[in-house]
């Protein structure tokens, strides 16, 4: 799996970042579909607030997955990013190992 972090200049502090690589692993361990993410940190700035955005890309399967949040610190935005991810790769996950619907078939004699 190829892992892309962009952030800006000295904002984004190096746990934070180690602790993206090792969640993103994890989740490629979970289904070996992913190959690639790409993980983006920027500032959007409403006015008198400036909210720290954490925007994930994952392609599975040649799909894309995308996923942003934003919050009061990278932490909380990242925290919750991840959170949707693993929910959504869960569901997936799941629909992949349910066995088919029932399946009929009628022959004519």
């Amino acid at each position: 799996m190829q892992i892309e972090i962009h952030t800006p200049q000295g904002q984004v502090k190096e746990w934070l970042i180690d602790f993206v690589k090792e969640q993103l692993i994890q989740l490629h361990q979970k289904d070996k579909e992913i190959s690639r993410a790409q993980v983006y940190f920027r500032e959007q700035d409403d006015g008198l607030i400036k909210d720290k955005v954490c925007a994930m890309d994952l392609s599975i399967y040649g799909d894309s997955l995308s996923i942003h949040r934003k919050a009061a610190s990278y932490e909380q935005a990242v925290r919750e990013v991840l959170a949707s991810l693993k929910e959504k790769i869960d569901v997936q996950l799941q629909k992949q190992n349910e066995p088919p619907g029932e399946l009929t078939s009628t022959v004519k004699i």
